[in-house]
């Protein structure tokens, strides 16, 4: 038996804020910075909408994967084992900041908001970037999996977030779609409230539900 997602509409929405966002960037009406530092005090109740709903470079890499669907290319996924690790590149990456280390060349968010701008960036970071995104062709997110730093700093705010994914265990089948669609490698599937620092709140795991188990909603309070 198969059942067919509901709440069709949430994405759509999403895709034409993050088409809105990007062309205000291109014609300088607003600069990614800006909407970030608006964002910044709702990601303490509803976790780290910017990076999902809002970030230029991670809405290139979204339209990017899903291009490469349309052209019928491999998808790739890091191994679980691996993820756990690896995922913990961007907070080493953002450790570095905080010790004033800067990688210049992996300031993706901030390379593309140049190039919208028709500004110039260096050789390094400009071939970084483009790495970057012919990966997304075959991967989901990967700078934003193991390189932004701006992610980084608002995921470890989020952990704290009143709002987020909560699983119903009561309606969920088990089928794993939501873990498999997380374009940031969340197992979504075996937590009842989603709370992991790389969650940046697309909800596409929500869409994806073919039975509405998954909710966005405040935490549970735990019975005694």
């Amino acid at each position: 038996m198969t059942f067919e997602p509901r709440r069709a509409w949430i994405q759509p929405i999403r895709f034409g804020i993050q088409v809105l966002v990007l062309v205000g960037c291109m014609i300088g009406l607003i600069t990614s910075k800006q909407v970030s530092n608006w964002l910044l005090p709702t990601t303490l109740v509803v976790g780290v909408l910017f990076c999902g709903w809002v970030c230029p470079l991670g809405s290139i890499q979204d339209w990017l994967f899903w291009f490469g669907r349309k052209l019928k290319l491999p998808v790739l996924r890091m191994p679980a084992g691996v993820q756990r690790y690896l995922q913990l590149t961007r907070y080493a990456l953002y450790l570095l900041t905080l010790l004033n280390i800067t990688v210049n060349c992996l300031h993706g968010t901030r390379h593309v908001g140049k190039l919208l701008r028709g500004d110039t960036v260096g050789a390094a970071a400009l071939g970084v970037l483009i790495a970057f995104l012919l990966v997304s062709l075959f991967f989901k997110r990967p700078f934003c999996n193991y390189a932004c730093v701006g992610g980084a700093r608002r995921g470890l705010l989020s952990v704290l977030r009143l709002i987020g994914i909560r699983r119903d265990e009561d309606t969920c089948v088990h089928c794993n779609q939501c873990t498999t669609a997380c374009p940031m490698n969340i197992d979504v599937a075996n937590q009842t409230f989603v709370r992991h620092p790389n969650c940046i709140g697309c909800l596409t795991c929500l869409t994806t539900c073919p039975k509405q188990a998954l909710t966005f909603k405040p935490q549970p309070i735990r019975k005694k």
